[in-house]
């Protein structure tokens, strides 16, 4: 029995080193391996790239339109100064898909984050500003990226649209010249609204907009983008009032 128990003591050290031991080289691996993050701890969707790639089409959109709303305010207009905007105004509508086909691809983004269904209310929660507010409130971001993905190429023709004002003046200085008078121009007052076709314009401003508020980028401070939804879209804007561009169409 005593030689039992002094077999037990000599042992004894051993086991405990032992068991120190594993304990020391379970404790790295746990800290090297952690515990997989939920769903709702998974970084959101990165739509950086879809959001330069309508921006740069918004911007381009609003200078071709800003364009033909000051040419509309001249007198004198020659048929060969149309050209250039015939050709932009071609591109515009060729690039309308790489938008469209963008917005599909945010969509599938946000999907597959599980962002998709939240997307109104997760902006809503994060405005403060009462203007900004009423804008998340009165829109749907889901619904516009949803109408967007399907139908934003049928919209096209409202890009050359304005072109045929432009027509019409050339066409009319032309009639005017050559019965040996000065031409006349009548001038129509337009809402600012009419500066964009309201469904393109003001559709791609609004997703532009949101886009750039859910990635956490300053839209305040975005002049660009404040100017095209406040002219775009007048009605609910969560920009303050712009001196719009093309507020006198001839």
């Amino acid at each position: 029995m005593i030689k039992t128990g002094l077999s037990y003591l000599k042992w004894a050290p051993i086991a405990i080193v032992l068991v120190i031991g594993i304990t020391l080289s379970i404790r790295p691996s746990a800290a090297t391996n952690p515990p997989l993050a939920s769903d709702s701890e998974a970084p959101g969707a990165d739509t950086s790239n879809e959001e330069r790639i309508i921006g740069k089409y918004m911007d381009d959109l609003f200078s071709y339109q800003n364009e033909i709303n000051q040419a509309k305010k001249r007198q004198v207009l020659q048929s060969a100064e149309i050209d250039p905007w015939v050709r932009r105004s071609e591109g515009l509508q060729s690039r309308l898909s790489e938008v469209q086909n963008a917005v599909r691809e945010i969509i599938r983004k946000f999907k597959a984050a599980n962002e998709f269904d939240g997307l109104d209310s997760a902006l809503l929660a994060r405005a403060s500003d009462p203007r900004r507010r009423a804008f998340y409130q009165a829109n749907s971001f889901k619904e516009d990226l949803e109408y967007a993905a399907s139908n934003l190429t049928n919209h096209r023709d409202e890009i050359s649209q304005p072109l045929e004002v432009l027509r019409r003046k050339v066409a009319s200085n032309a009639d005017w010249n050559s019965a040996g008078r000065a031409p006349l121009v009548m001038a129509t007052y337009h809402r600012p609204a009419a500066m964009f076709g309201r469904g393109l314009g003001c559709r791609i401003a609004t997703i532009r907009w949101n886009l750039i508020d859910k990635n956490g980028g300053s839209v305040s401070g975005n002049a660009a983008t404040c100017t095209a939804i406040a002219c775009a879209c007048q009605s609910g804007s969560p920009c303050p009032p712009y001196d719009c561009p093309g507020s006198a169409t001839q």
